[in-house]
């Protein structure tokens, strides 16, 4: 009968064993040093990751394709938009039905940077310019959107949401300029509050605290304006008479009232 010797018996088993714990470790590792991997990924390498992703998101939107969003959105998101509204993830996949008919546009993302909170937590801020195109007539939107991101395993998980208006002057309107001399005058938030001037110069209307210091009113409407560089509408009011009453500025959709004081500066 042939015998083994233990020797050998021993240096069999050893050899498993050796191979056994070889197998466990490197399975062991396996997730580590994908983590790894994935918390040395270069600056340069998550910002472009973020590009695409964020890209795709917002090609998304005019044709209604919830699938990019639904697997890059955390089931706990939530989104804040430029209106204000705070919506879920349900919410949100529930109203992202496309663009209606007649209607066609495209958001191209811009300026996006990439702040790496954590090895687990990056956000990420950019301009959405928007293009729209409504039954013929071309619309031009910006937005400034911050993005927060939470890595689950190898994904990145949006978490949170939130999108602002990019103000801007618009285009200035063709409109009747008949009244313009009744507008220019002072005007005051009563009882003994600011001062606001109107001066009419060169045919255009120009505001402000300051007569060293007035910015152009941009016309909308016969009587309403914006003020250049600010948000809201100026709405000038006139009696009977045709002379002005008050200045009715909308705020933030909130009505501040300059009542006439005088004619001239």
């Amino acid at each position: 009968m042939i015998t083994v010797s233990n020797g050998a018996r021993r240096f069999r088993q050893g050899r498993y064993y050796t191979f056994a714990l070889i197998v466990v470790v490197t399975a062991s590792a396996y997730p580590l040093a994908a983590a790894q991997a994935l918390s040395l990924q270069s600056k340069k390498e998550l910002k472009e990751s973020f590009q695409r992703q964020e890209q795709l998101l917002m090609d998304s939107v005019a044709i209604g394709d919830k699938h990019p969003w639904n697997n890059t959105l955390d089931d706990d998101c939530i989104i804040t938009n430029e209106e204000g509204e705070v919506l879920t993830k349900k919410t949100f996949l529930e109203q992202l039905a496309g663009l209606p008919g007649g209607l066609s546009g495209s958001i191209e993302v811009a300026e996006l940077t990439v702040q790496r909170v954590s090895d687990s937590v990056a956000v990420v801020r950019f301009r959405m310019n928007e293009k729209e195109t409504v039954f013929g007539q071309q619309l031009t939107t910006s937005y400034r959107s911050t993005d927060t991101f939470v890595r689950k395993g190898t994904a990145w998980k949006m978490i949170a949401s939130h999108q602002s208006l990019i103000t801007s002057n618009p285009p200035t309107q063709e409109v009747s300029k008949a009244n313009w001399p009744a507008f220019a005058g002072t005007y005051q938030l009563l009882p003994n509050g600011w001062v606001v001037h109107v001066v009419l110069r060169n045919g255009q209307l120009y505001s402000g605290r300051d007569l060293n210091d007035l910015k152009r009113l941009i016309p909308i409407g016969p009587n309403v304006f914006t003020r250049e560089g600010d948000l809201g509408e100026w709405i000038f009011c006139l009696d009977e008479k045709q002379k002005a009453t008050k200045i009715v500025e909308l705020r933030k959709f909130e009505p501040l009232v300059w009542t006439f004081e005088s004619e001239g500066p």
